[in-house]
């Protein structure tokens, strides 16, 4: 895949340095990234017709919807995103599982762990087939 065809990526981290530093690696990695700090933001995102392929978010939100319940609705409403849960808290493993297919991953984190999982989850979706759109 040519770098300039990399899929978006929103970020939901409420540490606006957290979000900085991972938002600016993956754009060196040539994706193209959306910043958000809670569900609303990834709503007006996708009422605005973004593209976006993953969603790395904190369990830990701001607001009213925690990060599982974001990736629960995700999941439900527009499965061909994957997510991403990202938490310094031990106890959310399980059910992120759950949600995800995989653990969270753990603050502080390493860019390098956070980019493998996305180009997995890239590879993975492109993978699959494409809907035509035909009946």
């Amino acid at each position: 895949m040519h770098p300039n065809n990399l899929p978006t990526i929103m970020v939901l981290e409420p540490d606006a340095i957290v979000r900085h530093a991972i938002s600016e690696f993956l754009r060196d990695c040539g994706y193209r990234v959306i910043e958000g700090v809670d569900a609303d933001d990834l709503r007006t995102a996708l009422h605005a017709n973004a593209a976006i392929a993953v969603v790395l978010a904190e369990v830990r939100l701001k607001g009213s919807t925690t990060g599982f319940e974001l990736a629960h609705g995700l999941r439900q409403t527009r499965p061909e995103i994957a997510v991403i849960l990202v938490s310094s808290i031990d106890n959310v493993v399980e059910k992120a599982s759950d949600l995800c297919g995989r653990s969270p991953v753990k603050k502080p984190y390493h860019h390098d762990e956070i980019l493998r999982r996305v180009r997995m989850l890239v590879e993975r979706r492109d993978r699959l087939p494409r809907a035509s759109g035909k009946d």
